[in-house]
């Protein structure tokens, strides 16, 4: 009976034709449990990447060379997100099928499609091809090419694709090398130094990014930046870009900040990029973070917006991963984690539930999930005239907390931004009071905005006491993510 029942499921989705899924623009389209006690006043309006412009914020399209996805399928949902700064991965593998000759068209679709939207791409050199002897690999955790034939393949490669997109400006190179033992530092070094001087070389003002790490390791960092250094090369690189997938979002800045000055030490003029982290909308084993009961839609929420508003709280450009949900083709690695009640549409891939947009493993769009709403509340507002600015802030609270206070640019315009930080995201939206002083700032009509449901509240006069240039708001909500106070007319455009 399962399996008939299972047989018949399997024939529906196969035959039945997908709608388009709508975006919902209405105020109430993420809901959830919380309750400030505040009258709701309105919503955050979403506007386009060409709307917001450039800013410190980008999402990740990542893993389409692996097929992973179908970019054709999502890919009019991500404008309207609006985030302009898009990483994608080229894949040497899938543009080089057969030696030199070269099949750019699917990648073509993808740069030419997000330039055309007004938006920037992150090109991501990335990985292997196996049909060269010491080609590397072609996926994730997979070793770096290394021979004369596969190094010379290599450069090859690199050129003709830094040539075929010279209107991209923004390259990275390897993806998360430090995941296979044998990319040693100085292996590294080596590849991101020729694979820069070939973009370089093509494209002189392009913006080049080395390492991609999986985490902020000081020790590898320290011997790659000095082998860098020993030659000559440090110039060649304008970011350096770690990612962090810790269960609570907010305990890596130590960390990073300690990583931050190993690359200053070295490259003083370089940024730092966090390249890749978020959470996923449902549990499931692949990485701690992935696999705890508290993954939910919801979490995801709170765990994505904590993230990309610390990062830019400290200053740093941020990423999202990912947009859509990738059908990882490893199934044998994940399915003996996974109950065998779920209903599955196909057997060999797994679904890893980490994007904004939910995906079968036909690569079907099925929903919008709430991250991608929330995401979009933040990413409207904080655009790049929204700047961290040191604050006279404090917040007394029963919980440890995060406090971050920005400052739009041309008005002027106070925005500070709270959470409990103590823990992971929960899945109940329980709320402290707190108390937050602010000084030195003046607030023309603040206002209380949660960045899960994008809601914007009106906070009681009573709760506001202004004393000279101190500001106390009193008894004010605290929960596991983020809020922000700031004036009503940054918020509301009316």
């Amino acid at each position: 009976m399962k399996k008939a029942l299972l047989t018949v499921f399997s024939v529906l989705v196969s035959t039945t034709l997908f709608a388009q899924i709508p975006i919902d623009y209405t105020h109430d389209r993420v809901q959830t449990s919380l309750d400030p006690g505040f009258k709701r006043i309105g919503t955050i309006t979403p506007r386009t990447a060409k709307e917001v412009g450039y800013s410190n914020i980008a999402i990740g399209c990542e893993m389409l060379p692996r097929n992973y996805g179908d970019f054709e399928q999502f890919k009019e949902y991500i404008s309207p997100l609006g985030i302009s700064r898009i990483r994608l991965h080229a894949g040497w593998a899938k543009i080089e099928p057969e030696k030199g000759v070269y099949d750019f068209e699917w990648l073509d679709r993808q740069v030419n499609y997000l330039v055309e939207q007004g938006m920037d791409v992150l090109l991501e050199t990335s990985y292997g091809n196996p049909i060269y002897p010491g080609g590397g690999g072609a996926s994730l955790s997979d070793g770096l090419p290394h021979g004369e034939e596969a190094l010379a393949a290599w450069d090859r490669y690199v050129d003709a694709l830094s040539k075929r997109y010279p209107h991209v400006k923004d390259w990275s190179c390897w993806n998360e090398p430090d995941g296979f033992r044998g990319n040693t530092p100085e292996k590294v070094a080596d590849n991101n130094i020729r694979t820069a001087e070939i973009i370089k070389k093509n494209i002189p003002d392009a913006k080049v990014a080395g390492l991609v790490l999986c985490w902020t390791n000081t020790t590898f960092t320290e011997k790659y930046l000095q082998e860098v250094q020993k030659r000559g090369k440090i110039d060649l690189f304008d970011w350096f870009i770690y990612h962090d997938y810790r269960v609570n979002p907010d305990e890596c800045y130590p960390q990073v900040v300690k990583w931050e000055a190993v690359v200053k030490k070295y490259a003083p003029n370089a940024k730092i990029w966090q390249g890749e982290s978020g959470a996923t909308s449902q549990a499931h084993y692949s990485h701690p973070i992935s696999s705890g009961k508290w993954n939910s839609e919801l979490t995801q929420c709170k765990w994505n917006a904590r993230r990309v508003i610390g990062d830019l709280g400290h200053g740093i450009e941020t990423l999202v991963f990912t947009f859509y949900d990738p059908a990882y083709d490893q199934p044998q690695r994940y399915s003996k984690f996974i109950d065998p009640v779920w209903i599955r549409t196909r057997d060999d891939r797994f679904m890893k539930r980490m994007g904004l947009v939910k995906c079968n493993e036909d690569f079907k769009v099925l929903k919008i999930k709430p991250a991608y709403y929330s995401l979009q509340g933040i990413a409207s507002v904080f655009d790049a005239s929204i700047v961290p600015e040191k604050m006279d802030v404090k917040l007394d609270s029963a919980k440890k907390t995060a406090v971050y206070t920005f400052r739009q640019k041309e008005t002027n315009i106070p925005l500070v931004a709270y959470w409990d930080c103590s823990n992971y995201p929960e899945n109940e939206n329980l709320t402290l009071p707190g108390q937050l002083v602010v000084k030195g700032v003046t607030f023309d009509q603040p206002v209380w905005v949660d960045t899960v449901t994008c809601a914007i509240y009106e906070i009681p006069a009573d709760r506001i006491v202004v004393e000279g240039d101190t500001t106390t708001f009193r008894n004010m909500p605290v929960y596991d993510a983020p809020v922000y106070i700031t004036d009503r007319k940054l918020v509301i455009k009316k």
